[in-house]
């Protein structure tokens, strides 16, 4: 019977681990999945809008938490050293599980007031949201915002209002920009779980 081996190339190491279809050994199970995880938060940090279709990331990191988890439960002679660095990859990556599932945006277009929050006479501004996640959104603007400015975000008729950062702003239509903005003080401003809890009854 044929021993299997660790399908990195030219590796003859017994596998430890299973990722993205292949048995690997541990030590280029690490090399893989840290090289992956550093693609993925670099891909994540160019992505401004937040609308990319993160299916395979998160299948990934799944697959890393589990594997790093079952191989630090199960791996034989596995020195201190190694075990925390398995650790730090299984806490990194959920980490980065745990931001794309917080920020996973929905297409939502309502009414909202726009404002400076240092801004006396409450200059307003009602536009439009684009789309939204847990703690950030994207709204259409005609102002030209600085990036890093705090503002004031408010929903018309009931007043509910919260801080938010201009993370970002990019040239939409001729007279109109995209915003992107990161909540502050509010966990889910937009009712995301509510919405998702009466979907689910």
């Amino acid at each position: 019977m044929r021993e299997v081996t660790c399908g990195w190339s030219g590796c003859s190491s017994k596998p430890e681990a299973a990722l993205d279809g292949y048995r690997l050994c541990r030590k280029h199970f690490y090399d893989r999945a840290a090289k992956r995880l550093e693609e993925y938060r670099a891909a994540l940090r160019r992505t401004a809008t937040g609308k990319v279709d993160h299916t395979a990331t998160i299948k990934f990191l799944s697959e890393v938490i589990s594997q790093t988890t079952t191989l630090v439960a199960s791996a034989k002679f596995l020195d201190p050293v190694h075990r925390d660095q398995f650790l730090r990859l299984s806490l990194s990556a959920t980490q980065l599980y745990k931001r794309i599932k917080r920020n996973a945006r929905r297409r939502l277009n309502m009414p909202i007031l726009v404002y400076r929050e240092a801004d006396s006479t409450r200059m307003q501004e009602l536009t439009n949201t684009v789309d939204v996640s847990k703690q950030g959104a994207c709204i259409a603007t005609s102002w030209l915002w600085e990036i890093g400015e705090k503002i004031w975000i408010e929903k018309p008729g009931n007043q509910l209002r919260t801080l938010a950062r201009v993370a970002w702003l990019k040239k939409g239509e001729p007279t109109q920009f995209l915003m992107g903005l990161d909540i502050l003080d509010c966990e889910d401003f937009w009712g995301l779980d509510l919405a998702s809890r009466k979907r689910r009854d």
